[in-house]
């Protein structure tokens, strides 16, 4: 019996049954919040566990077995995850996605019990949230001139955001299949949009534009700006009341620091504090936030570029991407919380010649390098993103992601030593046909496990512009 993600344990007992549901549910003491028993007899159907959760893992089991089998064995099955922390995220602020289409993607992330979206809603290609408190944030911030990215162009104008009540469904939706929403508000750096509306956040006040190509770009939020930050708290106050959960994402990630070297108002903060490493003077830049949302009662997560930097407070967690592994294994070696989201495999905004389905199912998160035992234990969890600078339509959305998040799942659920290529590929295909028979967008057999050559003819094709 395989299924995917694969369960801890299971045991066939002998025979078939023609019941297709649950028929009854035991509370189960000692079992964690995500742990649950299937007891699948001819006479019934019996689900145990400690909470709602469990019970609703159960129940996304025994909805696929009978996808997968029809006929439904008898047998007994135990399951917990591996990982606390499984997730899954969409840019939606290079292009943004509608509501039904997202539900269309968590829906099926849920089905294979992924239980984090983190959620992109801004970047220097637009903001994408309706603010009370910053109208003309949302109303300036979310267009651009145009699409001049590498394999998405347009000579239009383009804009859209999400309104509050649009949030709230998504959260909604999400909350009924036991996923948290993870929202993101990059910063200091990726805020060409912001600073469109407030260009007197920057260092040198001067005119940004809201970016039509991907990249890094020098227009960053001044560290010494104090009303700067007001603002920012502004958005992030929104931020806790549409979001529910106890976890924000404020980015981190490629901040350029050369506006920063020529600015009196960061020269006084590194002044005052002692400091000779603009790194440093992101980490306080950082605390500063996440303590802000540490006294709304939430948890904060920031890439592992932040690590650059001495002092970045351990009580935020890092989500390592790319370059210095030693780095963030040092840190998880000391016990910081760490979610691993490897750019190589996991990236699936990347085409499948670069990122394949069997490297992304085969990745290893304890040998992430540097890690020791302790560090080992303090990672949570695994996440794989989607960035859309090079997406602008439903089905290259679900053709990218799609199977390569089902490898996902198994790396983040099933225990290292039920893993089997050979007999996931096998269930895959299957599973992707019931998928592709709903509706969804799976990339064909043919493309997932390319040939070297092929390789290398996709991944000079996605680097060179279209014209």
């Amino acid at each position: 019996m395989r299924l995917i993600p694969q369960p801890y344990n299971i045991e066939l007992t002998g025979g078939t049954t023609q019941l297709r549901e649950i028929t009854k549910r035991e509370n189960a003491s000692g079992f964690g919040e995500e742990e649950y028993e299937l007891i699948i007899k001819s006479s019934g159907i019996t689900a145990r566990a400690g909470t709602e959760k469990g019970f609703f893992y159960a129940d996304v089991t025994m909805k696929q077995i009978v996808s997968l089998y029809g006929t439904v064995p008898c047998m007994k099955i135990y399951d917990k995850p591996r990982y606390q922390h499984r997730g899954f995220m969409i840019d939606c602020a290079r292009h943004i996605f509608s509501v039904d289409e997202l539900k269309k993607m968590i829906s099926a992330a849920a089905d294979v019990k992924f239980n984090k979206f983190h959620w992109h809603l801004s970047d220097d290609q637009g903001f994408r949230i309706e603010l009370e408190a910053l109208p003309e944030l949302t109303e300036k911030g979310s267009v651009r001139d145009c699409d001049s990215f590498i394999n998405c162009k347009s000579d239009k104008p383009y804009s859209g955001y999400f309104r509050k009540e649009e949030i709230r469904e998504i959260v909604s939706f999400c909350r009924a299949r036991y996923i948290d929403v993870i929202p993101e508000i990059d910063m200091p750096g990726h805020q060409s949009a912001f600073l469109h509306v407030y260009p007197e956040f920057t260092c040198k006040g001067d005119a940004v534009k809201v970016k039509t190509t991907q990249g890094i770009f020098k227009d960053i939020i001044c560290a010494g700006n104090k009303e700067a930050k007001e603002y920012l708290k502004k958005i992030l106050d929104e931020i806790c009341e549409l979001f529910p959960y106890d976890t924000v994402h404020i980015g981190g990630d490629e901040v350029p620091k050369a506006n920063w070297k020529s600015c009196e108002k960061c020269s006084e903060i590194m002044a005052e504090n002692g400091l000779s490493d603009y790194n440093d003077l992101q980490c306080i830049f950082i605390n500063e936030m996440a303590g802000y949302l540490k006294n709304k009662g939430k948890n904060c997560i920031v890439w592992n570029d932040c690590l650059k930097g001495k002092g970045l407070s351990p009580e935020i967690a890092v989500q390592h991407w790319q370059k210095g592994p030693e780095r963030t294994s040092a840190e998880a070696n000391k016990g910081r919380k760490t979610i691993l989201s490897p750019f190589t495999p996991f990236y699936v905004d990347y085409p499948y010649g670069m990122h394949t389905l069997k490297a992304a199912y085969k990745y290893e998160p304890e040998k992430l390098k540097g890690l020791d035992s302790n560090g080992k234990e303090s990672i949570i969890g695994v996440e794989s993103p989607i960035w859309t600078e090079h997406i602008n339509n439903n089905d290259r959305l679900e053709y990218m992601c799609f199977p390569r998040w089902f490898a996902v799942a198994e790396c983040a659920w099933t225990a290292k030593s039920n893993k089997s290529y050979n007999e996931f590929y096998e269930v895959l295909v299957r599973l992707c046909s019931n998928y592709r028979e709903k509706g969804l967008n799976i990339a064909p057999e043919k493309d997932w496990n390319p040939s070297v050559v092929t390789r290398l003819a996709e991944t000079v094709k996605f680097f060179i512009p279209k014209k």
